[in-house]
């Protein structure tokens, strides 16, 4: 009997090599690094990742954090807490394999800590995403492992009150390889949450608001109806690539372009996720999403959260197709400006002596579109607000 199994056994064994030679070599599983510059392909397309200490270049990235003044809608100033100046902080762009040398200089003049979050970073948050103290320096450096396009923003608690007052921002990992040529703009969405009144014309964060959350504007690029006047420019038939994150910090946004559809949208804009023929992505605060699309008609079309109870709050812009948009951009600066989709090239450091106040130097104009500032709109976009809503419904 002990015979018959072992000869059992051995047949079996048997069976099984001829079965794995006869099916191909079984692919190894992912153990992780494997020396510097490996990568982690998809099955049937690039590379999702890379493993290692990339390729050697090394960017330099400096953001001050700081508060200040900005204009989050018409006639409406609220102190931003932000990274470099603005709400949302400068477009970064880095490539897959990059060492990212960040450096955060803490200029508070509210005398608030603050810190960094990088959700494209693998590094420790014991280490480099601790709070800086005002007049304080933290320098790390981090590998750029995935690509895609992801949020940064600061990470001191409450994380609430510092995200819904403006310290985030958007940055993109492109592969190493690049992305077939196309129109590009870098889009944040997020929420503020104003006080009712005023202190000397501006308006404060309001605690009680956010944690509702009642949201009193819902915007892209932190000002209400930000690319109504100016919009985003294209030209019939050419791809438009959209990196849109949402910085919430509470509110999913569904992402939608009233009158297009998206060829392809890529989860957290990284090019192994493709999805094609898609209407509406709804993307969650924390995440993004790259969107592709070609509009073959001139024409107008509003981009918007297609949760409409947020849309007249001012999460509405335009992208304006016509033959006569300018060229492309053949290149983007590693810091862009987050008020014209990321084109035009800005710094993250400021003269906190020199920051802008309700009526001071530096002040937001609330323009966009890619560099372009058009006539007043030749057409009227109204949604009733939630405060006007109330109102009628006394």
């Amino acid at each position: 009997m002990k015979r018959l199994i072992a000869l059992g056994l051995v047949f079996e064994v048997a069976v099984l090599i001829v079965g794995l030679t006869w099916f191909g070599e079984v692919p190894p599983a992912d153990t992780g690094p494997a020396g510097p510059g490996s990568v982690a392909a998809a099955a049937d397309g690039p590379a999702y990742r890379i493993y290692g200490e990339g390729t050697g270049r090394i960017v330099e990235v400096h953001l001050d954090a700081v508060e200040t003044v900005q204009d989050i809608a018409e006639g409406v100033e609220y102190r931003v807490w932000t990274f470099g100046g603005t709400a949302p902080g400068p477009v970064i762009r880095v490539k897959v394999g990059d060492t990212v040398r960040f450096t955060l200089t803490n200029r508070s003049v509210m005398g608030l800590a603050h810190s960094i979050d990088f959700h494209a970073a693998e590094t420790p948050w014991d280490v480099n995403y601790q709070p800086v103290a005002p007049g304080e320096t933290l320098t790390f450096d981090w590998v750029a492992r995935f690509p895609g396009v992801f949020m940064y923003h600061c990470g001191v608690p409450p994380v609430l009150h510092h995200i819904a007052n403006g310290m985030y921002g958007a940055i993109v990992v492109e592969p190493e390889e690049g992305l077939a040529p196309a129109r590009e703009y870098v889009l944040v969405a997020s929420e503020l949450y104003a006080a009712d009144r005023a202190v000397d014309g501006v308006l404060e964060g309001d605690v009680a608001k956010m944690l509702a959350p009642r949201p009193t504007h819902v915007v892209f690029d932190g000002r209400a109806n930000r690319y109504l006047d100016a919009p985003l420019q294209a030209r019939p038939n050419e791809t438009i690539r959209l990196w849109v994150v949402n910085a919430g910090p509470t509110l999913s946004n569904a992402f939608h372009v009233i009158g297009a559809l998206f060829d392809h949208v890529y989860a957290s804009g990284n090019p192994t996720t493709p999805l094609n023929g898609l209407q509406t992505w709804n993307i969650p605060p924390g995440d993004g999403a790259m969107f592709e699309l070609r509009i073959p008609a001139e024409g107008l079309y509003p981009f918007v959260t297609h949760a409409f109870a947020y849309t007249g709050l001012g999460s509405v812009g335009v992208i304006q197709v016509t033959e006569s948009a300018p060229e492309a951009p053949a290149s983007y600066p590693v810091m862009g400006s987050p008020f014209d989709g990321g084109i035009s090239e800005v710094v993250g450091t400021v003269d906190p002596d020199n920051l802008p106040g309700p009526s001071g130097p530096g002040g937001d104009t609330g323009t966009g579109g890619g560099g372009m500032t058009g006539p007043a709109r030749p057409w009227s976009w109204t949604w009733p607000s939630a405060a006007s809503t109330r109102a009628r419904s006394r």
